[in-house]
Parts: structure tokens; sequence; C-alpha cells
């Protein structure tokens, strides 16, 4: 409890810690209220895992009209070279905008329009060494207009938590190794799915995209887009469904990573075909 004198003195307007954190508690989320999903498998309707996210969004909302990062915004692509020659192969890339991606996406977009490149990353992490066994599975966000520079630092809160993953095991009984491995990556890319399903709408090409006001006060239609994921390499390999000891990036086998020729690389289309033949 505050003394009075205390409590004019410094000019704070709650009594007690009770009332501290509820006026904390009652400050508007920074990048949207956070959800609960629950997801279950059909033949286990009872098990349940649960998720908890934010809009992706109102976390791209948020990193847009940051205040703080208004001055270090990049909103167009950029093709940097060595020399005046202006060759391909006298290209630099530095930044995501100076990169072929954001070039490619631009020119898919309409005119006036500005491309967000979402960056996820993520990151299962044990909590706990000696007991009880907790883990986290955290999903982070930001984006590729804001520097590499900015975005590695915390103090700029460039990168925002989007999301937990649930971190339960499906139930043993009845089940192979081989089964709860694939109920491990099923539980995996429907969470994802279920995350992102607000930005594969917004980022669509021929939709309308979204307004999005700077924190320089200009208002855009933006276009949040899915460029790059960033994870470990058992991730990598659960991201794009790729075998364990292959290259989650190219159609090279496990032992064929050794030599010097590259292979083609894996694409999206690729890899839906190989899960349709293995059904």
């Amino acid at each position: 409890m505050f003394h009075s004198q205390v409590k004019e003195k410094l000019g704070v307007t709650f009594n007690n810690a009770k009332s501290m954190l509820g006026k904390l508690d009652n400050i508007p989320e920074r990048c949207g209220p956070w959800m609960t999903k629950k997801l279950s498998f059909k033949d286990r309707p009872g098990e349940e895992f649960l998720i908890y996210h934010r809009d992706p969004i109102e976390a791209v909302k948020a990193l847009w009209g940051d205040p703080a990062l208004a001055g270090d915004l990049v909103y167009k692509p950029a093709k940097l070279f060595r020399n005046s020659k202006h060759k391909e192969d006298d290209r630099i890339f530095s930044e995501m905008w100076t990169g072929s991606f954001w070039n490619a996406v631009q020119g898919q977009l309409p005119s006036g329009a500005t491309l967000a490149p979402v960056i996820l990353a993520t990151d299962k992490t044990q909590l706990t060494q000696f007991s009880g066994n907790k883990s986290a599975y955290p999903v982070y966000l930001t984006l590729g207009n804001i520097p590499k520079e900015l975005r590695r630092k915390p103090g700029t809160r460039a990168c925002v938590l989007l999301a937990y993953l649930s971190v339960d095991k499906p139930g043993k009984k009845g089940l192979t190794k081989r089964e709860m491995k694939l109920r491990r990556y099923q539980l995996f890319h429907r969470s994802m799915s279920i995350i992102l399903e607000p930005l594969k709408r917004a980022g669509n090409p021929l939709g309308r995209g979204i307004e999005m006001v700077g924190g320089n006060g200009c208002v855009r239609r933006v276009y949040p887009v899915l460029a790059t994921y960033v994870a470990d390499y058992p991730e990598q390999c659960l991201v794009t469904c790729t075998k364990y000891g292959t290259c989650p990036r190219c159609q090279a086998k496990a032992d064929e990573l050794n030599l010097p020729t590259t292979k083609e690389a894996r694409t999206q289309r690729w890899t839906l075909q190989k899960i349709v033949e293995a059904r």
C-alpha cells in the first residue's frame, strides 16, 4: 500500500501493486490481442494441442507504424552494382531489397503497391535442464523493409513474438514410431497454416492489399508476403517436408551433399508432386 504523501509526490495513479498490475494489463497490445486455438486428430478428439498466436497482419502493422523505425524502412527494391557496366555478374547483394526476390514480386503487384517481405523464425527452446523437462516453441516475425542492422538489435523491438506452438507430444498408445513422427509433422504444418492464414489472404497479388499507416504518417497499400524462414537444420527439414540428412534447398540426396556440383532447387511444385507420388 502506498502512503498518501508518497503517492502524491510520485504522481502515481494506483494505490497498491494489484491496481498497478491492473493498469498494466489494460495497456493495448502493440501487436494485437492473443488468441488460442485447439487442435486435435480425428481419431483422438479428446487429445487437444493448444497454440497461442496473434494476427500476423496486426504484427506487420505494428512494425510498419512504429515511429522509431519510420526513418529507416525501405519501400522499394533496388539493384546495386560494383561498377557502371551494370552486369548481373557484378551485382552486390546486401539487404533484402537488393535481392532478386523483391524485384520479382514487385513486378507482380499493382502499380503503386508496396511489398512487405515477412521474415519468420522458429526455434524450439529447452527451458529446464535438470527437472520438469519444460520447453517452448516460439514463432517470431520481422520485416525485410527494416535494415538487418536494426533487425538484430533487441533494443529496436524490430522483431516481435507472433505465436507459441504446442510442445505436447501425441500419445504413444496404438501408434508406431513412424506414425508418431508423422503426427508431429502434421501438427506443426497445421498450426502454421492457421497462424498464417490472414497473411496468405492479404499477400495475394490479385487482391487489394491492406492500407497501412507508417510511423511518418504516410498511408501505403501494402502486400505482406512471406519471404524468408529462419531456422536451424532440423526445422528446415520440417518446414520444407525434407527427409533428415538431405538438403532442404536442393534435390541433392544424402550421399551427394559432398559433391562440388549443384543440384536443381527444390520448389513447391516439385515437393507437392513428391507428396502425391508417396501417397
